[in-house]
């Protein structure tokens, strides 16, 4: 049985650990970078202790040391760099510490692209037409020519939107391998490509939720529906999937139960596909780890995916069928990223001036921020998540509209003007949307100049804040991983 939890993860994902785990009885530790020091995470956990690590890999050791210096039980990596690596997770075992997601195996098979696909044939699930190039120009370059332009440089190790190209004629072909392997290399420590078919952005990007446990047992909680993209990065996500075929939704749920049975996946895990729109799909990849939308998941379930995957990790079995799972009204998801809209989107940082956030009923808000934090710009954009839970999906984005009005974050830009314009599309608000939607995208000027008066004032509030950076904010103790609002259960922990 799982007592005292070490993290490796920060922002929101901690948080969101951290609340569980209050309701569940178990302790927490933060394993956090000196520069998050403050942050509304660090003091909710009941202990802290900062790493220096630069590096996932030089990561290992520290927190590993952590892990013995307060006597954990196990360790949770959330969906942090050390998420997907079976190295760290045979590691943690051969510590002694039990690993709160899949065995390593799972991790090696699902995070190896190729590996992936051929579990998925095996399972009897349709993958896109591709294959490894061989290590020469030529053989390459014949096997992409045999799969047909445009192809897919994809990097076997990839993930994230990274590592990843799109060859549209055989002359572009050679550069764009040399600087898919030359990133994947960089981003995830092997610069291993493979080669796949582009079919093209007028196509639906569906991932089915699964959750398994050391015991056999596999069930899906429902699909979601992430075609909200830019630069291939999700924005949006919801679920139940809009406008989908009944008998095409079952299939793709099977599928994905198929593809969880064959690796013997034993924890939260998401398989994704393609779907086309004359009904065909294709799996592209498993992610052996929980998701940042797995909060819509939770809404249309009522199940706590992070309760569960401390359970099992635990060695417990599912206590759920199949059978007994209820999906109920529709939930959307906005991530809430520090961009800025007026240079491209690219990412923004700074101090956070002040913050205020909304409430009301089916309303939720994952965040990992608070008044007087900082955002650096070496981690991650994602600052918070809007999670709206109503009874149908009209009733949801109607709610979502009010919410992101009532959501105010300065001292630096956000994507939330990006937001309020995508809830306006006609295509979004019918759901007939897919991965073409913010195909050449740009933020209409009047969107930009209301992003610029809002700038000003933001800098001029945190600039008046300099002087306490680094100081805790008054009630930062009582920051909840699901709302920034005043928590008891929260504040006491963080008290103490």
């Amino acid at each position: 049985m799982i007592r005292r939890l070490l993290l490796c993860c920060r922002g929101e994902i901690a948080l969101r650990f951290i609340r569980t785990c209050r309701l569940m009885g178990v302790e927490t530790v933060a394993a956090y970078p000196a520069e998050d020091d403050g942050h509304p995470y660090v003091l909710a956990a009941d202990q802290r202790f900062p790493i220096e690590a630069a590096s996932a890999g030089s990561a290992m050791a520290e927190v590993l040391q952590v892990a013995r210096l307060a006597r954990v039980d196990a360790i949770a990596p959330g969906y942090g760099p050390l998420a997907e690596n079976a190295e760290f997770a045979a590691a943690c075992a051969e510590a002694g510490f039990i690993f709160v997601g899949p065995r390593p195996e799972a991790i090696r098979q699902s995070g190896d692209k190729l590996r992936a696909r051929e579990a998925a044939c095996l399972a009897g699930v349709p993958v896109i037409p591709g294959g490894h190039p061989g290590d020469g120009l030529e053989q390459s370059l014949d096997l992409a020519r045999e799969i047909g332009f445009p192809v897919l440089i994809k990097a076997v190790m990839g993930g994230g939107g990274r590592g990843i190209r799109v060859v549209e004629a055989p002359e572009a072909f050679a550069g764009a391998l040399d600087e898919v392997r030359s990133e994947a290399l960089s981003a995830f420590g092997c610069g291993d490509v493979y080669l796949e078919r582009f079919l093209g952005t007028a196509i639906r990007h569906i991932e089915v939720q699964v959750l398994g446990d050391k015991h056999g047992n596999v069930l899906h909680l429902g699909d979601r529906g992430c075609s909200v993209q830019r630069r291939r990065q999700k924005l949006v996500e919801e679920a139940p999937v809009p406008g989908l075929d009944a008998a095409l939704r079952n299939e793709l749920r099977l599928a994905a139960l198929a593809i969880a049975r064959q690796l013997g996946y034993d924890s939260a895990g998401t398989v994704e596909f393609l779907v086309a729109g004359d009904g065909r799909f294709y799996f592209i990849e498993m992610n052996a780890r929980i998701q940042v939308e797995h909060p819509v998941t939770e809404a249309i379930t009522g199940i706590d995916l992070v309760e569960q995957m401390i359970h099992v990790a635990g060695g417990g079995r599912l206590s759920l069928r199949q059978d007994d799972i209820e999906f109920r009204g529709h939930a959307v998801e906005f991530r809430l990223c520090a961009e800025d809209p007026r240079n491209q989107f690219f990412p923004a940082a700074g101090r956070v001036a002040s913050y205020a956030v909304p409430e009301g009923e089916g309303v939720r808000l994952d965040s990992g921020v608070a008044s007087g934090v900082a955002q650096s710009p070496r981690f991650d954009s994602l600052c918070a998540k809007l999670i709206v839970h109503q009874s149908s999906r009209e009733r949801a984005l109607a709610r979502a509209s009010h919410a992101l009005g009532e959501f105010r974050l300065f001292g630096f830009p956000t994507n939330v003007p990006f937001h309020h314009w995508l809830l306006e599309q006609p295509q979004f608000r019918d759901g007939s949307y897919d991965l073409s939607l913010l195909e050449d995208f740009e933020l209409p000027p009047e969107r930009l100049h209301a992003v610029d008066r809002r700038a000003v004032f933001a800098a001029a509030l945190a600039t008046a804040l300099a002087g306490v950076a680094g100081r805790r904010p008054e009630g930062s103790a009582a920051v909840s991983g699901w709302k920034l609002r005043n928590d008891p259960l929260l504040a006491a922990g963080a008290r103490g």
